[in-house]
């Protein structure tokens, strides 16, 4: 009897073994290891050299159907690919990227894959969906399951501590950095992207995601039922909306984190490995991002701006009374065309704000006429816009602004990143190019891929940066 049970239990274990499989990945250059493996769960695990970088972590979405994505996941092909290209990259800090990879795509039986990729600088991941009908994700699954407590360099969502995370949505995304072990780091506190995780003196682990379009951001937690894991946390999809002074807020929420309509890819999943240095000259971002759907580049004009707000329009030495005027802002472009200035950004106030109509200007700005002082002296026109306003007339406005000459616009208080803002974003993107205006999008969350993918938005603002310096917060 005890042959018998010592075979059984052989047995059993030899199956779970067998029903267990990996792949294995390696970058370019060998240096980084990534282990996909399957079984009960899916998961991988990164090496880089003979250190343990990242333990075997899940990955999963979890379907409003109740299917499990990654729960026994079974292969039906597996593919391969080696890249080693160059790409143009204009509007880029440097005219071409070297584009080198070793990539895996496993498709799996249920209409989806997961795709994977290992450059010499860092490894991604994304789900890829072949469902033709809609669905729901009710979650992502996503950790880092680090091979001991690191140190980590993280922003914290600046409001709210609830521990459901409902309040913390809501946020400009702006704040200071704070660096703690893991272990340290509060359970009940959002960190949004990117955030570094200190692995040896000589590389750190920066986790971030590209492609955020039409899904929610992601943030991480520290993982309170497991030993050095982050996990992911993701805005559910927003039920009802109302106005809260300049903002429109989520005031009930759906169940489900995004709904999926077609076929698509979803965000990568990013861990980039390297020095501070290495960290800040990293191409990743851009590389994974889609690239641009604009053709025609010619007419985006990157440039320095003259920014009115931050000073409060206030001038010395003038004949006449500063403030939100006509006189004003020609004074701004006599400024900017004696300095090489691009732009005059005709910050807050220059239309109702009582109504927020965009199209009834401040008694006091007669626009066509700055417009044309501008033009005179080589100075062209951005207008500060609310996203509260933008978003419902949203071509009018373009197709009408565009006309009387303006350039381009600064779309500010979005402060969300659930699907609808993410979707927003690129929705604004293709709007604004279709009347080439560029953008700047002010209250927004990390840019993740969109400034390639719509090269017309020249700048995304979610920095604890030079408007708070004129509070004294910095």
């Amino acid at each position: 009897m005890k042959r018998f049970l010592l075979l059984l239990a052989t047995m059993l274990v030899l199956g779970k073994v067998s029903a267990q499989k990996s792949y294995q990945l390696l970058s370019p250059n060998g240096e980084l290891k990534t282990t996909i493996s399957l079984g009960e769960e899916l998961t991988y695990s990164i090496e880089k050299g003979d250190e343990v970088m990242l333990n075997a972590s899940p990955l999963a979405l979890h379907l409003m159907d109740g299917t499990t994505l990654g729960k026994r996941a079974r292969v039906q092909r597996a593919v391969r690919q080696s890249i080693d290209q160059t790409i143009e990259s204009p509007l880029y800090h440097t005219s071409r990227v070297r584009d080198h990879y070793n990539a895996l795509t496993l498709r799996m039986k249920g209409e989806w894959s997961v795709e994977f990729r290992a450059y010499d600088e860092g490894v991604a991941y994304r789900f890829i969906s072949h469902r033709k009908k809609p669905f729901e994700i009710r979650n992502e699954q996503v950790e880092y399951r680090f091979a001991k407590n690191l140190s980590i360099t993280t922003p914290y969502v600046l409001r709210g501590r609830d521990s459901v995370f409902t309040t913390q949505f809501f946020h400009q995304f702006e704040n200071l950095y704070t660096t703690k072990t893991l272990s340290q780091l509060n359970p009940y506190r959002l960190s949004f992207l990117p955030l570094v995780a200190h692995a040896t003196p000589n590389c750190n682990i920066l986790i971030t995601e590209v492609n955020l379009e039409s899904y929610p951001g992601l943030y991480l937690v520290r993982d309170t039922t497991q030993t050095a894991t982050l996990k992911g946390v993701f805005a559910p999809y927003p039920a009802e909306e109302q106005v809260k002074k300049r903002q429109i807020v989520v005031s009930k929420a759906e169940p489900y984190i995004a709904r999926v309509e077609a076929p698509r890819a979803l965000p990568w999943r990013v861990a980039i490995f390297g020095t501070d240095l290495q960290l800040a000259n990293n191409d990743l971002t851009w590389l994974l991002a889609e690239p641009s759907r604009i053709a025609d580049l010619s007419w985006i004009k990157p440039g320095k701006v003259v920014w009115d707000w931050w000073s409060a329009r206030n001038l010395e030495g003038v004949d006449f009374r500063a403030g939100i005027n006509t006189d004003t802002y020609k004074y701004y472009i006599d400024f900017a065309a004696q300095y090489g200035i691009e732009y005059l950004l005709i910050d807050d106030g220059w239309y109702d704000r009582k109504s927020e109509n965009i199209f009834q200007g401040h008694p006091q700005v007669d626009l066509p006429a700055i417009l044309e002082y501008g033009r005179q002296k080589g100075v062209d026109i951005l207008l500060w816009m609310n996203h509260k306003a933008f978003h419902k007339e949203m071509e009018h406005i373009c197709r009408h602004y565009a006309a009387m000459g303006v350039k381009g616009f600064k779309v500010d208080f979005m402060d969300r990143d659930d699907q609808i803002m993410t979707s927003f974003n690129y929705r604004a993107a293709e709007m604004a190019a279709k009347y080439h205006l560029i953008l700047d999008l002010h209250g927004s969350h990390k840019p993740a891929g969109l400034t390639r993918t719509w090269p017309n938005v020249l700048n995304v603002e979610g920095v604890n940066g030079m408007e708070n310096m004129k509070f004294g917060r910095v």
